[in-house]
C-alpha cells in the first residue's frame, strides 16, 4: 500500500492535474500497458486479416477494463498526495 494519505475523491480545481500525484499507482500503469498492448494486436489484426489476433485484441481490452476496475476497489488505484504535489503551494506547481 501507498505510504500517503489517500484522497476521498478526485481532486477539483485550476491544478487538480499536478493533485492526483502524476498518475503514479499501478492501476494506471496495468491499464495503460494492457490497452497499448490490446491496441498494437489489433493493429496487426487488421493488417493481417487475421480473427484470431482480432479476437486476442479484443480480450486484451476488455481485460484491461476489469483489471483497472478490480486493482482500484482494491486500493492500487487511489489518488495520493506527496510532498509537493498540491496547488496550495504555488512554486510547487511552476506559478510565480
Amino acid at each position: 500500500m501507498s505510504k500517503h494519505p489517500r484522497l476521498p475523491r478526485p481532486p477539483k480545481g485550476p491544478h487538480s492535474v499536478e493533485e492526483l500525484g502524476h498518475a503514479q499507482n499501478p492501476a494506471w500503469w496495468t491499464v495503460m500497458t494492457l490497452g497499448i498492448l490490446s491496441g498494437g494486436i489489433a493493429t496487426l489484426a487488421v493488417l493481417l486479416l487475421s480473427a484470431v489476433l482480432g479476437i486476442i485484441a479484443a480480450v486484451l481490452a476488455v481485460l484491461a477494463i476489469v483489471a483497472g476496475i478490480v486493482m482500484s476497489k482494491i486500493g492500487l488505484g487511489s489518488y495520493t498526495f506527496e510532498q509537493g504535489d498540491t496547488a496550495e503551494g504555488s512554486p510547487s506547481v511552476g506559478i510565480k
